[in-house]
């Protein structure tokens, strides 16, 4: 064993709990001296110690024994950018081995549990494997390291890991998992319209602007997935009419605000082939398809939102987007449309889309 890292994480603990050596000597029924020898690297503690020490110390026996160092935010933040990186250029299975390697290398950080986990969940769109059973396998890893980050009750990461807890159990079908995570967030008001107001008190200008614009987006996002879903379930129920009603106020907020990826025109094709209107259907595939391609791969030329920076940056949105068109092309569902003006005319747009401005 490295003493000396243990005798630095005890030193690291105890501040960190604001303790002095010599209450942390009484919580375990030791001397003073004893501690600092730890500290120092002279001893370490007895076997029998480590149990008491660890609560003491409001740590595992796992952590307080780690020989990894403690990975700080801006490590984790620069390990994802290189695991991004390497999911969008070399594929889902790169990604992932070296995601479980950082893991390996440094079990104890909660941050890097998080992160890993939504890379893990997000990138599923770039595995060769497409399969159900692989994707509902991968989507249950990513669910475990969430459960893990929840089980640790790190107040800084316990509510997005019990919304991603939500979120992928929801998409597993464990509804009832799903129900009993979102029980456990706050019900409390949100106090997000409290900031900008605290921010024009200080004259914070700027960062009125971007907190606005984030939190702008942020809403419009959740309010296009409400109509989405309202749509979804008046389709279920053949209550066409009412279905239109909320993918039209769903399609003039992305036109409005020039977001959305054309989400609510691709509804509209689905909705019009169940109808039978495969003209419709035909004319908003290819309205979808020129939305899809004319949105950019940031905000920068948005006027409402050009404060706000994304994580996955314009090259590697091509990466994405590129995939995203191909899948377009082969989907089964929308080659009932074959032979229509329109839907021929989209296909050759998104094929001419990969071969120029994708490349």
């Amino acid at each position: 064993m490295n003493e000396l890292n243990i005798g630095e994480t005890i030193l690291k603990l105890r501040k960190e709990r604001k303790l002095t050596q010599e209450e942390l000597a009484l919580m375990i029924g030791i001397s003073a001296g004893a501690v600092s020898k730890w500290e120092n690297g002279n001893s370490m503690p007895d076997i029998s110690i480590l149990a008491p020490l660890a609560r003491a110390l409001n740590t595992s026996i796992d952590t307080l024994l780690s020989f990894h160092k403690e990975l700080s935010e801006e490590e984790v933040n620069n390990i994802k950018s290189k695991l991004t990186k390497l999911f969008l250029n070399e594929g889902y299975a790169a990604g992932e081995k070296e995601c479980k390697r950082y893991l390996s290398e440094y079990p104890n950080s909660i941050c890097l549990k998080v992160e890993v986990a939504s890379l893990l969940n997000t990138y599923l769109m770039m595995s060769e494997d497409d399969s159900e059973e692989f994707i509902k396998a991968k989507r249950q890893e990513a669910l475990d390291l969430f459960k893990k980050v929840a089980e640790s009750k790190d107040p800084k990461y316990m509510q997005i890991a019990v919304f991603f807890i939500a979120h992928i159990n929801m998409i597993l079908g464990n509804y009832e998992e799903s129900e009993r995570a979102l029980n456990e967030l706050p019900k409390s008001l949100d106090p997000v319209t409290l900031y900008p107001v605290i921010l024009e008190k200080q004259g914070k200008k700027e960062e009125i602007q971007k907190f606005c614009s984030n939190k702008l987006l942020n809403y419009l996002n959740n309010s296009i997935l409400m109509l989405i879903i309202m749509a979804k379930t008046s389709k279920k129920e053949k209550d066409y009419e009412k279905a239109m009603l909320y993918l039209d106020a769903c399609h003039k907020i992305q036109n409005i605000f020039h977001i959305g990826l054309g989400s609510a025109a691709y509804k509209y094709v689905e909705l019009y082939i169940e109808i039978g209107d495969k003209e419709a259907a035909a004319k908003w595939f290819k309205t979808y398809i020129e939305e899809v391609i004319s949105m950019g791969y940031d905000y920068s030329s948005n006027p409402y939102f050009n404060k706000v920076e994304l994580e996955i940056k314009p090259e590697e949105q091509k990466i994405i987007r590129k995939k995203m068109l191909k899948s377009i092309i082969d989907n089964e569902e929308f080659k009932i449309l074959t032979g229509i003006k329109e839907y021929d005319m989209a296909i050759k747009e998104i094929e001419k889309a990969i071969l120029s401005s994708f490349q």
